[in-house]
């Protein structure tokens, strides 16, 4: 065995580990840096939100067309023909826009024909805005 200087006795090949070991230090205390610097600017951010000066919403009540299971249509709780629909939603003409969009309520039992062909009446009775109300899937 020939000689080797003094710094360089017993050091041999560092493996992967110890290369590695630096750079995942590094990260932790960058990660922990962060997430005390967004806590302290979190809470010196204390945002509450102005009470409104007026008790009743500006926004009208809410039309609501529900179809139940056997096909029939009802707004906002009384029955109402198909064919005599054009004539009830002639009672409320500011429905539909984009301010006060009609509210469509369908049941999942009734064949998704029938809703579309009920969206179509009302896409020609004049309604622009519509919103189908749905639940969510929660498997």
């Amino acid at each position: 065995m020939g000689l080797l200087p003094i710094g360089l006795q017993g050091r041999g090949e560092k493996n992967d580990d110890e290369r590695v070991l630096p750079l995942i230090n590094m990260v932790f205390l960058l990660l922990i840096f962060f997430m005390l610097a967004g806590k302290l600017t979190a809470e010196q951010m204390k945002i509450e939100p102005p009470l409104s000066a007026s008790q009743d919403p500006s926004s009208p009540q809410a039309v609501i067309l529900s179809m139940d299971a056997q096909g029939r249509l009802f707004l906002n709780a009384q029955i109402v023909p198909q064919e005599s629909l054009q004539l009830a939603m002639a009672r409320h003409p500011d429905v539909g826009t984009m301010d006060s969009p009609l509210v469509l309520r369908a049941s999942a039992a009734v064949e998704a024909t029938k809703v579309v062909a009920v969206m179509s009446r009302l896409r020609e009775v004049g309604i622009d805005q519509l919103q189908l109300l749905t639940i969510a899937d929660r498997r």
